[in-house]
């Protein structure tokens, strides 16, 4: 054996190490039922074999409890302390025996021991210098060999029990004391963001009341602190929300929350992502209501006023979320909030188009610009989509919202086609706008044949339908007003109104021009062959004809 002496001073275990001030979801339930285990496996009598069974036993459930993740610290005190129960019940029941038994169960324990300590250390060391380097003294590992290879009867029964009181003397030194003294009980009062995460929601609730506050005195042309506080109908609530700013200018202001909003270390959870929606239709009410009163109107750049405020919504993760609400709120019922689904009409429009736009500026920018786009800093980025928007939208460029600036963005909109095809079933004069945008966005996506058809239905259905399809497809479609040959319609067609009856004369039509004569489509009956017979003809009478002929 080698005789490289293991550290005077064991050092603590790094294997199961936790780090600071984090909270871990472990096997046991809390500290009381972890040091009651330690107090029955290193604090009870050598000889008290209840004690330490008892222990085994909470072992083995803790085992079962936390399969993934169990420490090794605890799977090796749980092989070793199995060995020394099997050794002591041998001794109290059996006189003068060869412990043979015994020494198997040791054996078994030290292979698994060092197995376990060593399994996920680098590869590039070997056992004994993975051992020598956590405080174990080299001659174990020697031992463990000798075990490994079935020389374990030739070694005494005393050195296994030194030996395995050692292994349980290093396990309380450098695993069970240190964690036991910091270890800490997890209750709801002491979880780790429980508070924290209840003081984020509260502040988001202002930072969402402040910002509706302030981008409702900019839809009303108001561009300073000081017009929004005389001007408008605020509670001393708002009013003192307000003054918490400093710029005077509203834009600045804006600019800031939103911020805010993005910086909150908010977890990262669905439920937090459902808590960020509610609170946004609980505190933003002016935004919503806003959209029916001045959405529409020319001079209002509501879509650009809010562009913000979807961006941080979008890299937060709940854009996606904000949208299946809305669509929700949109396929109500007529007697369910119907004062609502004006609103969430507009706003789910938008979000849909806002995606539409940010695949088809990023689709530009890998075609036109050849990757080039990437390298171009911050700034320039900016001026880029703000110019592409521009040219794109036109004079709809206030409308719409601007959800990214950058190509690479990693967030857009998924929709399966259950999800679009469940929209598509429930459609109504709410959603028609909405669903056809969404048939573009889908994945897999469809081909423009398949929306150019879709848009056709859409026009039949709902005449006065607003619809924003992708440039690809609308240079494929027909517009209202033209025929497929670019003829000019007449102004009465383009004011009929379509009919189950329409539809049907027009199905009629297509089968009449396809249908061929019966005595072409009825191809004749071919005879049946069975080897080198065939099928009797059954409209001859074989009767008229003798034996041994046939009619050619």
């Amino acid at each position: 054996m080698e005789n490289t002496a293991a550290p005077t001073i064991t050092p603590p275990c790094n294997i199961d190490k936790k780090q600071p001030n984090q909270t871990y979801i472990s096997a046991w339930r809390n500290k009381d039922e972890f040091q009651s285990v330690y107090e029955k496996i290193f604090n009870s009598p050598a000889d008290d074999i209840a004690s330490k069974a008892e222990a085994l036993q909470w072992l083995n459930m803790w085992k079962i409890r936390q399969v993934k993740g169990f420490p090794v610290c605890v799977r090796c005190t749980l092989v070793v302390l199995e060995a020394q129960v099997f050794d002591l019940r041998v001794q109290r029941d059996t006189i003068d025996s060869p412990a043979t038994e015994s020494k198997n169960m040791y054996a078994g324990a030290f292979t698994r021991f060092v197995n376990y300590l060593t399994e996920i250390v680098t590869r590039k060391k070997t056992i004994a210098e993975s051992v020598r380097d956590i405080g174990i003294e080299a001659y174990l590992v020697e031992l463990r060999n000798l075990c490994a290879h079935r020389s374990s009867i030739s070694i005494s029964i005393d050195v296994f029990r030194r030996s395995g009181q050692y292994c349980m003397d290093w396990l309380q030194k450098s695993y069970w004391q240190p964690e036991l003294a910091s270890m800490e009980s997890v209750n709801p009062g002491t979880l780790k963001y429980w508070n924290h995460a209840d003081n984020q929601f509260l502040e988001m609730s202002d930072i969402l009341r402040t910002y509706d506050v302030v981008s409702a005195a900019r839809v009303r042309k108001m561009y300073h602190l000081d017009d929004a506080i005389k001007r408008m109908a605020l509670t001393p609530d708002e009013v003192k929300l307000l003054e918490k700013h400093q710029p005077d200018q509203l834009g600045k202001i804006a600019e800031t929350i939103v911020k805010q909003l993005q910086n909150l270390p908010l977890p990262k959870t669905q439920a937090s992502v459902n808590a960020v929606c509610t609170a946004l239709f609980d505190n933003c009410k002016r935004m919503f209501e806003d959209a029916v009163r001045y959405g529409d109107r020319a001079q209002t750049p509501f879509g650009a006023l809010h562009s913000g405020l979807f961006r941080a919504l979008a890299a937060m993760g709940c854009l996606q979320t904000l949208f299946e609400q809305l669509m929700v709120i949109c396929e109500r019922p007529n007697n369910m909030n119907a004062d609502q689904r004006p609103w969430a009409k507009y706003w789910a429009h938008r979000i849909a188009v806002g995606y539409q736009l940010l695949k088809e500026y990023k689709k530009s920018c890998h075609t036109s610009l050849s990757g080039r786009v990437f390298r171009m800093g911050q700034t320039a980025q900016f001026y880029l989509a703000r110019r592409w928007y521009a040219t794109r939208l036109k004079s709809t460029y206030g409308h719409h919202l601007m959800l990214s600036i950058y190509v690479d963005c990693p967030w857009h909109l998924k929709l399966s086609r259950t999800y679009v095809m469940a929209r598509l079933m429930s459609m109504n004069e709410y959603t028609k706008d909405i669903v056809p945008v969404l048939l573009t966005l889908q994945e897999p996506p469809l081909s423009n044949e398949q929306q150019s058809k879709i848009q056709r239905l859409t026009q039949i259905y709902y005449t006065n339908s607003n619809v924003m399809f992708e440039t690809s497809c609308a240079k494929n479609m027909p517009t209202a007003g033209k025929k497929a040959n670019g003829k000019q319609r007449s102004n009465a067609n383009e004011s009929k109104i379509y009919t189950a009856e329409d539809l049907k004369e027009t199905i009629a039509k297509i089968r009449k021009r396809t249908t061929k004569p019966a005595e072409e489509t009825i191809p004749a009956k071919r005879a049946k062959h069975c080897g080198v017979w065939t099928e009797p003809d059954e409209t001859l009478n074989w009767g008229n004809y003798p034996l041994g002929t046939y009619r050619t």
